[in-house]
């Protein structure tokens, strides 16, 4: 579950705010367009309350071998640094389908999040053609201990493409410049 909300934030973050640098970097038709997107505070305090809310539109239903790549560069100092996969997490090529699969079905049983139940939103493949609206839900960005929290904040450049293994068709593709920052100040952040 952890893998599935670190992307799914990356990507939320990424598709979600007129603040960011984010751009459609679709070859083809566009498949997979973000319409409208808000996100607040920006940036992003870790630990804190985000609230996402957006629309997008879905030019033809996602189901079969579909792969998700996410490459992931921090900047450190003057340098763009790539942000390896580590267990399943950073600049990693996911089985898109799959990875909704192990995070959302127990037991053959399909368990959306109540936010995405409520709004009649897909969590499991396929996920069908049409508009897909997320009203405002506030998510909980948790605390983290003070060096970790140091190590997640700071500036990204995350590229994000959906392809179809099978054919190679780009479905969709986005490239997204984003800021964390972590909330405490002062003395207190040394001792975390």
């Amino acid at each position: 579950m952890e893998k599935i909300c670190c992307i799914l934030f990356m990507m939320v973050i990424g598709c979600l705010s007129s603040e960011l640098v984010y751009t459609d970097c679709n070859k083809n038709q566009h498949v997979l367009h973000v319409n409208s997107a808000s996100l607040s505070p920006y940036p992003p305090k870790i630990p804190g309350n985000l609230t996402v809310s957006g629309q997008l539109e879905l030019g033809k239903n996602i189901s079969g071998n579909i792969k998700l790549e996410v490459s992931i560069h921090k900047k450190e100092l003057f340098l763009w640094i790539r942000v390896p996969c580590v267990s399943g997490v950073g600049s990693c090529t996911y089985d898109f389908c799959s990875l909704l699969t192990s995070n959302f079905v127990s037991n053959g049983e399909v368990s959306c999040p109540s936010e995405m139940k409520a709004q009649n939103l897909s969590c499991t493949c396929p996920i069908q053609a049409g508009t897909y609206t997320l009203k405002p839900v506030v998510i909980q960005i948790p605390k983290m201990s003070g060096i970790m929290s140091d190590l997640m904040s700071g500036e990204y450049k995350v590229d994000a493409k959906l392809v179809n293994k099978d054919t190679g068709e780009q479905l969709g593709c986005y490239h997204v410049e984003i800021t964390l920052d972590h909330s405490c100040s002062g003395f207190g952040c040394i001792l975390g």
